[in-house]
Formats: structure tokens, C-alpha cells, sequence
């Protein structure tokens, strides 16, 4: 009979225990900050905006919206008929309900493991019309429990980076089972572009970021494309899109100080440790954003080979 060891069995327990203390970080972050996200997207977009010489540079809105509609484009995805997508870490569904508009026969599973955001999500469902083609489910996105090999693309927008490790491993072993032969993975995220150390002021502002918005570390691009290969991913491509941030980002600053002292008065100037923790951070995020040495903002893809294509 095999028998476990006192030390493993310890080593599996810490891991257990430290698995559960990150997911209770990121809903305790989530739901302390819910309404917050709405000041900075009534549409509840929870991310950066994408721009182009097409949409207007001070229309953050528009900019949030093209993301979304980036992330369609790069999932390659047969022009007609229907299509099964999941989405990993949706918040509350904006960029699924954006993509049932423009992909009519499209179906949208979407995870996330705050129960409020699905609240919020189903609500926002409901006034968009679309209560059947985006469907919740609270779960952890690197075991989400739906359907191997049933997906024709999954996605992460800017969810990845609460993955644990620096080469977001088990969220790309999960993407991989969801995908059926042929499917495409699009992971976009701010990345460190290298394990170079960052100089000690830098340091200590991305490790304040990462406390305060319930991330570990962001993923390293070599070690992200060495996770993608060796679940059999091909055609790896990583797009360094942060100048197309840029606009969006730039309105960090002013958006921060104004949402902060509105909130701070409206609060008599008791906000919630995580809320303020929430403000700081968005000031972090800024200062990352123009270390362009140490980080960039990327559009990642890659295709499950299809059946009878072998991976390099």
C-alpha cells in the first residue's frame, strides 16, 4: 500500500492552503471594488482600451469596446456559423456580451469565481437582450469543469495575470483541454518581457500593483510561450500592442485623482482598505505602463493543431 509522507503531505496541504488564500484574495478584491469599475466603464469593461486612427483617442468607452472587438478579430474563427467560446476570468461578461452582438450565432461561456460579477453580469445580459448567449459559471478558471475539446476559441482578457506562476501554466493547461483540434487561444495582457531584475524603485511599484489588485506576478514572456508549447500550441504569436494602449492609459492619472477624491468625500474619507488599495494601484499601473524596458502590454495567440497534425 503507498503511503504518503509526512513532508509531502505538508508540501501538498501548503500548496492547497495557498491555492485557496489566491482565490480568496481575488474575490475579496473583486467584490470590494465592483462599483468602482463602473466609474471607469458604465458598460462594466474591465480592462485597457484599444485605439486606432479610427476611433476617437479621448473616447475611452469606444477604446474599451475595440479591445473587445480585437480579441473577436484574433480568434480567427470561421465567418458563418455558430460558434462555442469561452471566456476565463470574464468580470462581468463585457467583452462576452460584445462579442454575442457582433457574432449573432456565437455562445459564451464565461467564468469567473465572484458571484457578485455574475449578479451584475445577468442584470447587464438581460438590458443588452442577450440572456441566452452568454451563460456564467462561478468556477476557477483553471478548473472550470465545462466540456474538453468543445470550444472553438478561448480567451483572457486581461485575466491571465491572476494565474499563478510566471509562465501562467495551469491556465494554459486548461485552455488546451477546452479547445477543440483547430480552436485558437488569445491571452491579452500587460507581460514582463524578461526575468532581467527591475531597479529597486520599480520593483517595489510592481509589487505594490500586485498586492492591491490580488495578482501574484505577471506572466514572462519566454516562460508563457515555453507553457503554450508544451501543451501543443502552434503558430505562437505575441503582438506588443502597448502603444495602442497608450490613450487610454494616459487618462489614468486624471481619471484616478478625480474618481478618489469623489469617493473619498462621498465616504466622509473612510474607504475601505481594498478600495484605497484599488486607487493606489491604478497609479502603479500607470507607472508600469511607461516602463517600457521591464513591461509591455501583448496580444497573444496560439492554435490547438488539428486533428492528424502532429506540433512541432
Amino acid at each position: 500500500m503507498l503511503t504518503t509522507t509526512p513532508s509531502v503531505h505538508h508540501t501538498a496541504t501548503a500548496a492547497a492552503t495557498g491555492k485557496e488564500a489566491r482565490l480568496a484574495d481575488i474575490r475579496s478584491y473583486y467584490n470590494a471594488v465592483a462599483d468602482d469599475y463602473r466609474a471607469w466603464s458604465p458598460g462594466m469593461n474591465m480592462h485597457f482600451g484599444y485605439w486606432s486612427w479610427k476611433v476617437n483617442p479621448l473616447g475611452r468607452e469606444a477604446m474599451l469596446e475595440r479591445m473587445n472587438q480585437e480579441v473577436l478579430h484574433r480568434l480567427a474563427l470561421p465567418r458563418d456559423g455558430a460558434v462555442l467560446l469561452a471566456d476565463l476570468g470574464c468580470g462581468a461578461g463585457a467583452t462576452a456580451r460584445s462579442i454575442a452582438k457582433h457574432r449573432k450565432h456565437s455562445t459564451v461561456d464565461a467564468v469567473t469565481l465572484v458571484a457578485r460579477q455574475i449578479v451584475q453580469g445577468v442584470e447587464l445580459n438581460q438590458a443588452a437582450d442577450l440572456p441566452n448567449q452568454v451563460r456564467f459559471h462561478l468556477a476557477d478558471y483553471v478548473d472550470t469543469g465545462l466540456r474538453t475539446g468543445a470550444y472553438d476559441g478561448v480567451y483572457a482578457l486581461e485575466s491571465a495575470c491572476h494565474a499563478p506562476g510566471a509562465d501562467k501554466r495551469a491556465l494554459v493547461r486548461e485552455a488546451a483541454r477546452l479547445l477543440r483540434p483547430g480552436g485558437t487561444l488569445v491571452i491579452a495582457d500587460a507581460l514582463r518581457r524578461n526575468t532581467k531584475p527591475l531597479p529597486g524603485f520599480m520593483e517595489r511599484i510592481y509589487r505594490l500593483w500586485c498586492h492591491h489588485w490580488a495578482v501574484n506576478e505577471l506572466a514572462e514572456k519566454e516562460a508563457l510561450h515555453v507553457a503554450l508549447a508544451s501543451q501543443g500550441f502552434t503558430d505562437i504569436r505575441f503582438q506588443d500592442i502597448s502603444l495602442r494602449l497608450a490613450p487610454s492609459a494616459l487618462q489614468i492619472p486624471l481619471f484616478a485623482t478625480r474618481f478618489a477624491l469623489r469617493e473619498l468625500w462621498r465616504a466622509r474619507f473612510r474607504l475601505s482598505p481594498l478600495r484605497r488599495g484599488h486607487i493606489v494601484a491604478s497609479y502603479a499601473a500607470f507607472l508600469l505602463g511607461v516602463w517600457l524596458p521591464g513591461f509591455g502590454y501583448y496580444m497573444v495567440t496560439a492554435r490547438k493543431p488539428a486533428d492528424g497534425q502532429a506540433s512541432p
